[in-house]
């Protein structure tokens, strides 16, 4: 297994500690920085004892000084994290109680008796902020070097009074941290700044973290003519150099200075250190929301970097010139910290903010890289890579991005954005009949009222592929073509009344647009698709590389089905990301936003047809459930190639899996990796609000018919019954073999909602008197008569099979076994006569291995399927065997009847023989047999 592994430099022979910071992590942050308007960063890592530095950029606008690794800026913010600690530690020591209110320690605060040090630490304290009052700005624009009280600020703080009761809600404010040091000496006789010295600074060895120290570097801002420390907004800003200007407007909110390495050991001490108990640690990242779902706050400490989609905590910092920030990654017990000498960019993100993302994104991905690079060192996986892709953008691969990969059903997605290009170019519609550009293609009831749509989204009435198919060897075999060797498709029933997987349906797809834009599918799909969407690497022409069976050693076949536009891209991991970010980006200048919802949601259908058509197949995605949430998703399955491509609409994350082995429970642990890394970070929309139960007259008993394969749908059909009952929130279904029940509850008149999912993905609906339900898969309600009567004749025809192998032996015994004398013999009218048992026990051995060999190769891999495809051994034996056993069922019943007189024998051949006859007049309804077509 290869993976990309993050390479380590050596290369900054400036003034600080040797630079172990990938090159790609510091490649990430170097790009960002050119986005901005910072002059220049520092990156710092700490992870265990190790200190890492890397600077980017100048120290000026004007000297362009390359930045030192070790150059001295303001903290901003930051602060806050060393005032936390001392405050944390000194309720450790009993000296002080966050319950205790802020009066005790301070006289003529506001709502003082009520306001308690944990409101102060969580910014809920409602008290206003000197830099929210524009004297204060003035006076501050006035003379920035000034140095400033606590006495001052609170001054400046309390003026307009309250903005809200204390604990109601969240304002940030640094009145909250300059009360805390008040209470500290108060509580002490000694400033919080004397505390931080002799707890953190002097034991910690850090040298170059200060108070309001000067800068070593030029510190520049965004401000207003008449608002210099304002943020954001798009009035009238001015950039100046706020080198000289003073932080101690600050206190113990922001004054501190230091360097990117100091920060980050002291952030790794409180974090992963021994600076805090546990219940300290815990005040400190007891997160809740701020009030608008997003955004949420500790004591003095906040989640960092959401949209990189790590976990991450700390703290950001901007004081004018310079910004920080600050994180400690919990899961790698990495500290990351970036400084910069910028703050308040126009959109209200510091500089320092947009840095630490792309650096975090970085470490995520090295998270990942080590969880997936474990799984396939210990299980069979030969080769596998991966993209993640964060607030938009696709992060390096994991795994070598030049590598080729089968996509297979991930096709259908490629093949989709076909489809809605040529309909944003107006040469045909999702509503086009299929009839109006493939004259004859299908036949069958309601074979007019096919659209493009319906082959789509898999609601045409087709059927799946056949093992014909999946044996083919026909590569670069063109749609029309295809179309032109297997039309007519039959449909198996009306378009929209199930779900049912065809990847001739895709394949008709792309020949409509063949059709309707008169070139080869290839030439479009490199022209519409490919191209505009950059996948230099990805073409549906090329040959398989090796791939390999679920034991990672033995190759596999190569894939030539005909139906190329369902399933034969070949893709790199790269390539396939540029999809997702397109996708997350509203298509981008790819597609108009509108066909983009398109694609995420399905028109027809049951399922669409009730309202639900975002729980649906759409166009090239399914709705795909993990972990409670609902993502937008595609799967390919090919020879021993594995991929996957999911995403979540309403938010800014995806990614892409590639696997060139068949371990499928190997490939669903490494899906299960990148899917709790998505969830982690996924904002879910709201579940829809129930309504009134679900009518009673919805009971019942319902079998599946959404199996792509017309000659196992009856079996399945079988198998997966399910039975309906309406409880108080809606429906509870219960499988009838195997599975847990699921309880639905009712958001409109046919639409439901599984508990526990946002979305609504199962209805109802009544066609002609027949009562359906949908839950992705399609299910026909039955009579309980006929269910048990096919199950019943299943059961006993195979009970029937064993029981003639059984007595078989039996019947040879006596047969040829001496009884009292060597000439005894049981005679042939005997109960176990010989002749009618052997056709019995020949008929039961071929029911038997036809089912079994049936059950085996639908269920099997690919190439189990192709092989019934094809002259083999397998599809001879289920041929012959098709045919053997009713014939020798009848044979046995002609055998015996009406020649023989012994009642007996007559008793045991009815016993044994009309379960046969009547299990083959099953498999007869159902197309089982004769197996003919497992072969044609």
């Amino acid at each position: 297994m290869v993976w990309l592994v993050g390479v380590c430099v050596a290369l900054l022979a400036m003034e600080s500690v040797a630079d172990e910071i990938s090159q790609s992590a510091a490649d990430r942050v170097d790009d960002a920085l050119v986005g901005l308007d910072a002059t220049g960063a520092v990156l710092a890592m700490k992870s265990q004892d190790l200190v890492s530095s890397r600077a980017f950029g100048f120290t000026g606008d004007d000297d362009q000084q390359p930045m030192p690794a070790d150059a001295k800026m303001r903290l901003g913010s930051v602060t806050k994290l060393y005032l936390a600690g001392v405050v944390l530690q000194l309720v450790d020591e009993g000296v002080l109680d966050l319950d205790e209110p802020i009066g005790i320690y301070v006289s003529g605060v506001p709502n003082g008796e009520r306001i308690t040090l944990r409101m102060l630490g969580r910014h809920t304290s409602g008290l206003d902020d000197a830099i929210r009052q524009m004297p204060f700005h003035e006076r501050l624009a006035a003379d920035p070097s000034k140095q400033w009280d606590a006495a001052e600020l609170l001054e400046a703080a309390f003026e307009p009074g309250p903005r809200f009761e204390p604990g109601e809600q969240w304002a940030y404010s640094n009145t909250n941290s300059i009360l805390l040091s008040l209470a500290i000496l108060e509580a002490t006789g000694q400033t919080w700044r004397e505390h931080v010295r002799k707890r953190f600074l002097v034991p910690l060895g850090l040298e170059d973290t200060g108070f309001d120290e000067p800068p070593t570097v030029r510190g520049y801002r965004y401000g207003k003519t008449q608002d210099p420390v304002g943020y954001g907004g798009d009035d009238n800003h001015r950039w100046f150099d706020a080198t000289d200007w003073s932080a101690s407007w600050t206190g113990a909110a922001g004054e501190m200075t230091g360097t990117a390495a100091d920060t980050a050991t002291f952030i790794q001490a409180i974090f992963g250190g021994n600076l805090l108990s546990d219940q300290g640690r815990a005040e400190l990242t007891d997160f809740q929301d701020t009030g608008d779902g997003v955004f949420f706050y500790g004591f003095h400490c906040h989640p960092i970097g959401r949209e990189s989609g790590i976990e991450a905590w700390g703290h950001g910092g901007d004081v004018p010139g310079f910004s920080s920030s600050a994180a400690w990654l919990p899961e790698s017990e990495t500290t990351v910290v970036v400084l910069a000498n910028l703050s308040a960019e126009l959109d209200k993100w510091s500089s320092a903010s947009k840095l630490i993302n792309s650096a975090l994104v970085e470490f995520a991905d090295d998270q990942i890289e080590h969880t997936l690079r474990q799984i396939t060192t210990e299980t069979p996986i030969h080769q596998a890579a991966a993209v993640v892709i964060r607030a938009g953008h696709a992060g390096r691969p994991l795994g070598d991005p030049e590598r080729l990969y089968r996509a297979g059903s991930v096709s259908k997605l490629l093949t989709a954005l076909l489809v809605l290009r040529a309909q944003e170019a107006g040469v045909l519609s999702l509503n086009d009949p299929v009839l109006k550009h493939l004259p004859g293609v299908i036949s069958g009831e309601g074979a007019d009222e096919v659209t493009l749509a319906h082959l789509l989204e898999h609601t045409s009435g087709l059927a799946g592929s056949s093992p014909a198919e999946y044996a083919a060897s026909t590569p670069g075999l063109d749609p029309s073509d295809y179309v032109v060797q297997r039309e007519p498709f039959a449909l198996r029933w009306r378009p929209g009344l199930h779900y049912s997987y065809s990847n001739p349906g895709y394949t008709l797809a792309a020949a409509m647009v063949e059709q309707a834009w008169d070139e080869d599918f290839d030439a479009l799909m490199r022209r519409e698709v490919l191209e505009p969407l950059g996948m230099a690497d990805t073409t549906f022409e090329a040959e398989s590389p090796p791939s390999f069976l679920a034991d990672g050693k033995t190759l596999a076949e190569p894939w030539h089905m005909p139906v190329r536009p369902a399933g034969s891209a070949l893709t790199t991991a790269p390539d396939l990301a540029k999809v997702v970010e397109m996708l997350l980006e509203d298509g981008g200048d790819f597609l108009a936003p509108f066909s983009v919802e398109r694609l995420e949601r399905g028109e027809t259908g049951l399922l669409a047809d009730a309202g639900g058509g975002r729980g649906s197949y759409g166009l090239g995605t399914f709705a795909y459930v993990a972990n409670n949430h609902v993502l937008r998703a595609h799967w390919g399955k090919t020879e021993g190639f594995r991929a996957t491509l999911a995403y979540d609409p309403s938010g800014s994350m995806g990614y892409v899996l590639l696997v060139d082995t068949a371990a499928d429970r190997v490939v669903n642990r490494l899906r299960n990796v990148l899917n709790d890394e998505m969830n982690r970070h996924s904002v879910q929309p709201e579940d829809p609000k129930s309504i009134e139960p679900a009518p009673p007259d919805l009971a019942g008993l319902y079998v599946n018919y959404s199996h792509d394969g017309a000659q196992r749908t009856w079996l399945f059909a079988l198998l997966q019954a399910r039975r309906l009952t309406s409880v108080s929130q809606g429906l509870r279904v219960d499988p009838l073999w195997f599975g847990p029940p699921t309880t639905w509850s009712r958001v409109d008149e046919h639409l439901y909602r599984m508990d526990g999912l946002p979305v609504a993905s199962g209805a109802t609906a009544e066609i002609n008197g027949t009562v359906y339900w949908s839950d992705g898969e399609s299910y026909k309600r039955v009579s309980v008569w006929s269910y048990g009567l096919q199950l019943t004749i299943l059961f006993t025809g195979l009970a029937a099979s064993v029981l003639a192998l059984m007595l078989f032996p039996c019947a040879l015994f006596f047969r040829f076994f001496p009884r009292r004398k060597a000439t005894e013999r049981l005679t042939v009218s005997s109960p176990l006569a010989l002749t009618p048992l052997t056709y019995f026990a020949v008929a039961g051995t071929a029911f038997l291995c036809l089912l079994v060999g049936f059950v085996f190769f639908q269920l099997g891999d690919l190439s189990a399927v192709a092989s019934l495809g094809q002259l083999s051994i397998p599809s001879l034996t289920l041929f012959i065997v098709s045919f053997l056993g009713p014939i020798s069922t009848i044979s046995g019943l002609a055998i015996l009847w009406p020649k023989r007189r012994n009642l007996v024998p007559k008793v045991i051949s009815l016993v044994l023989g009309l379960p046969m006859v009547s299990l083959t007049v099953l498999l007869v309804i159902y197309g089982v047999v004769p197996l003919a077509g497992w072969i044609n």
